[in-house]
């Protein structure tokens, strides 16, 4: 990202994709970090030394560690971007539209087994 405050308002998305984004960025740059890793110790000479000389696994090595690094950046300010939580009204009132969608849904079922029912007992007849 950069240096400046960033107004996650008007860009795509909104702050939960970006931390998910940056979750992810942070993951896949660890596990490019480790591989390289792995093959900078494989790559030691006989005294068991890293090949710190210009040898690009090392400096691949490297700018993956400075990704890991400007990520970590990124987090704080993602971090001082934060949205506030919902207050307590709205929460309530979500809880309780959802507590009338749940009893029509009910009571819809309900009318509809009775209505089977009747042309169960029509077709017997």
């Amino acid at each position: 990202m950069s240096d400046q405050d960033v107004d996650f308002s008007s860009i795509r998305g909104d702050w939960f994709f970006h931390m998910n984004y940056l979750i992810n960025a942070v993951e896949q740059t660890q596990k490019l970090q480790q591989k390289l890793w792995r093959q900078v110790k494989a790559a030691r000479d006989e005294t068991g030394a890293v090949p710190v000389a210009q040898d690009h696994l090392v400096e691949e090595f490297i700018e993956a560690v400075r990704m890991t690094h400007s990520f970590m950046d990124d987090l704080i300010m993602m971090r001082e971007q934060r949205p506030a939580k919902a207050s307590k009204k709205k929460a309530s009132k979500k809880k309780a539209g959802k507590k009338k969608a749940s009893k029509k849904k009910a009571s819809k079922k309900k009318a509809s087994k009775k209505k089977a029912s009747k042309k169960k007992a029509a077709k017997k007849k």
